[in-house]
């Protein structure tokens, strides 16, 4: 027992720093949280007086939530009757959060802070990885063994997250805001280099929810921050090719889509698929065409000129909640709704407190959930496995701090 926090807080620190850049260092991790945890209930042992039933009292709802889209893929299977085994392998890891979640109670606060170092080198690593592979900026790959976009989401998230941890540090050390700042502008130039929209939107949000978390911060910090960022954007909008190409890209599709002279550009393609999604729910409406027949239904669509060939030859939907409905119908709907209004409430209440290590915690968190649901209009987040464990434990993370500091504060007062 007294060692294992040591153990915990290995695998949460080497989860945070390589997850993004060894391949299946994310699963494996993941899946030995989810191991140890189950074994830590079963032996019946306690982190800090906690049993297992009063966790599930307290946190019944986000576990709850986090089991729906399994829920929804099994209730699609019983009413279709098409049975697939590998449908349950993507949902049954959120399902099996609360085990990680119950793991990570038996971290020290002093133990889950120490965790912002590995967040800020996860940044930073994963920041050289995608610079290598892209060649410095030249090439837009597409994936390794996570794609360009999610990778550049997630190693944004990463920074953004090691930004928000200066509100648990109550020292002005210059070197550990210069750390996390560095670490912010790798998520930033992450952002660049992935030449995604999708990810680029999800800037002013962390932006909005950052200024509401950090108003301890000195103004001259908060100064820094702002000029450094407004220095990069003014960099890209001036030297970037790739944003500028970009923004031109989108308004020339626009124009080709709307005219009927080419629909099987980028963002033709994604109108064509939204549109085509939402014609496969309205005859799909309670189920959906099921987690593995999307393809199938796609050239169903192609065949009734609904959307072009090209077009049916694309895996996903390019829209989250579009993808759940055509896949799990309103039942998919209403568990991937679960999965981001529960925790984003659950942070959003914490988001105004007094403390302002629960309000830092809190914002975390909301940037977490607001990140993959913005992301998620343009893209489908939760196609990648390496996304499962990044929000699970995310989740967990931000969740877990803010208990430990309202207990701190509880036992001082």
């Amino acid at each position: 027992m007294r060692y294992l926090k040591y153990f915990v807080a290995l695998l949460f620190a080497f989860f945070f720093a390589f997850a993004l850049v060894i391949d299946r260092s994310a699963g494996v991790t993941y899946s030995l949280m989810v191991l140890t945890g189950m074994a830590t209930a079963a032996l019946g042992l306690r982190p800090e007086g906690w049993s297992f039933p009063s966790f599930l009292r307290k946190y019944w709802m986000v576990s709850l939530s986090m089991a729906l889209p399994l829920v929804a893929v099994l209730i699609n299977q019983l009413v279709t009757g098409h049975y697939a085994s590998r449908a349950y392998d993507a949902q049954s890891r959120l399902a099996l959060f609360l085990f990680m979640f119950w793991l990570m109670l038996f971290l020290p606060l002093e133990y889950l802070k120490q965790l912002q170092w590995p967040i800020v080198l996860g940044a930073m690593l994963t920041l050289i990885k995608m610079y290598v592979l892209s060649d410095g900026g030249n090439d837009r790959y597409g994936t390794d063994f996570i794609p360009i976009i999610i990778c550049a989401h997630m190693g944004l998230l990463l920074g953004v997250f090691g930004m928000l941890s200066l509100g648990w540090t109550h020292s002005d050390s210059r070197l550990v805001t210069f750390s996390k700042l560095a670490g912010l502008c790798a998520g930033l130039y992450m952002a660049y280099l992935s030449g995604s929209r999708g990810v680029w939107m999800t800037i002013p949000v962390y932006a909005a929810i950052s200024s509401m978390a950090l108003k301890h911060i000195r103004r001259s910090y908060k100064l820094a921050a702002l000029g450094v960022f407004v220095v990069i954007v003014a960099a890209s909008l001036t030297f970037g090719h790739s944003i500028k190409e970009r923004m031109i890209a989108a308004q020339v599709d626009l124009q080709q889509y709307s005219a009927g002279s080419d629909k099987d550009t980028s963002l033709g393609t994604r109108l064509q698929l939204w549109n085509g999604s939402w014609v496969l729910f309205k005859e799909h409406p309670l189920v959906g065409v099921g987690i593995d027949r999307y393809q199938t239904a796609l050239e169903e669509l192609a065949d009734r000129k609904i959307i072009t060939t090209q077009a049916a030859t694309f895996p996903h939907s390019h829209n989250e909640m579009l993808f759940m409905m055509v896949r799990l119908g309103s039942m998919g709907a209403l568990a991937l709704l679960a999965i981001y209004l529960v925790p984003l409430w659950m942070f959003a209440r914490q988001c105004r407190h007094t403390d302002r290590e629960i309000r830092s915690s809190a914002a975390m968190g909301l940037s977490l959930v607001a990140g993959f649901m913005v992301l998620g209009l343009v893209d489908v987040v939760f196609l990648w496995w390496e996304c499962y464990p990044f929000y699970g434990i995310g989740i967990a993370y931000c969740l877990t701090c803010i208990l430990k500091r309202q207990q701190q504060l509880q036992a001082n007062a």
